[in-house]
């Protein structure tokens, strides 16, 4: 696969394409994660119908993948059949479990709180806002390993003649920790021996080790 394109987010920076987003990052602060994010949100205008229903994990997700759509020229508006999202994470919206669980016992209200324990919510969020109609899934594993995720990627370019780019990466917010590596991965030229590029790999690593 070919990462054309890359967002990077933790509890305290922003970065896009090895660019840190200051403006952005400053809001940021590693203490409330719900209200850092919300505080990028605002400055984004993106007015979105449902991000306000939104656990921390999927508002992180839709942020990412936001940033990442719009700093390529992707048109909210236009269908985008020739596009598959993907998604790893090792907590997913065990959050978003625990305040049903919360709500369930009288402890907090939130009427709305059952449509974020389905697993594949922030995955909806995502392809709905940007319009993404190819292959979608979320995987769920103890931690984000590398090789598997780029087999993965490359087994839905084999399988699926019809996409060309693939957004996919990381997406991991639970217990205050922040951390998310969304990708727009193109498919590989005809030519291309390998199954996925080792520099790629180490490209991965490099991101989430360093910021």
């Amino acid at each position: 696969m070919i990462i054309k394109s890359y967002c990077r987010i933790t509890n305290h920076s922003i970065i896009v394409d090895g660019v840190r987003l200051q403006e952005l990052e400053k809001f940021m602060m590693g203490n409330n994660v719900g209200e850092d994010l919300d505080k990028v949100y605002e400055q984004l205008n993106v007015n979105y119908h449902d991000y306000n229903n939104m656990d921390d994990y999927s508002k992180l997700g839709f942020i990412t993948a936001e940033l990442l759509m719009r700093h390529n020229g992707y048109d909210v508006e236009q269908e985008k059949p020739d596009m598959g999202l993907l998604i790893y994470s090792r907590s997913g919206c065990l959050g978003a479990d625990y305040t049903l669980v919360r709500v369930m016992e009288g402890l907090t209200v939130n009427e709305r709180a059952y449509e974020r324990v389905i697993p594949n919510a922030i995955c909806s969020s995502i392809a709905c806002r940007h319009k993404i109609s190819g292959e979608t899934g979320i995987y769920l594993s103890d931690g984000f390993i590398y090789e598997q995720y780029f087999r993965t990627c490359h087994g839905i370019f084999e399988t699926e003649p019809g996409l060309n780019t693939l957004l996919a990466g990381y997406v991991e917010c639970y217990g205050g920790y922040v951390s998310s590596l969304l990708c727009l991965l193109k498919r590989p030229p005809a030519n291309f021996q390998m199954d996925y590029d080792l520099r790629e790999e180490r490209f991965c690593i490099e991101m989430l080790r360093i910021y």
